[in-house]
This record gives C-alpha cells, sequence and structure tokens, in this order.
C-alpha cells in the first residue's frame, strides 16, 4: 500500500496528522536524550561523595570486639 492509497482512503488530514505525531515523538525522544545524560552525570557524581562519605566514616568507626 503506497501513501497515496492511504492519502485516497483516508484523506491527506489523517496522513498529515500520522506524521505529525512521528515527528513529535522523534522530537520528544531528541529532548529526553539530554536529560538522561545529566541523569546518568548526577547519579555518578553522587555515586562518588557516597564513597567518599562512606570511606571517611569507615575509617572513624572502632573495630569490634569479642566479648565472651
Amino acid at each position: 500500500m503506497s501513501v497515496f492509497e492511504i492519502a485516497r482512503e483516508h484523506g491527506s488530514w489523517r496522513l498529515a496528522g500520522f506524521a505529525l505525531a512521528v515527528l513529535l515523538f522523534l522530537a520528544l525522544s531528541l529532548l529526553r536524550w539530554p536529560l538522561l545524560q545529566a541523569a546518568r552525570l548526577l547519579l555518578a557524581l553522587q555515586a562518588g561523595l557516597d564513597a567518599r562519605i562512606t570511606a571517611s566514616f569507615a575509617g572513624a568507626v572502632p573495630a569490634p570486639t569479642e566479648s565472651g
């Protein structure tokens, strides 16, 4: 089925609406990519900060002693 057959059967406005929906989907996908990269960067920074804080507190905790 060609584009011309679809336009003749359903109308050119429906075909234009479908094309607009596809373009909107692609635009939203492109807008999502930088936000995803920012989230990954924040996750890496948070993991590094968490490791540093854990290491700083782990050095100050006394070793467990056995009783009994």
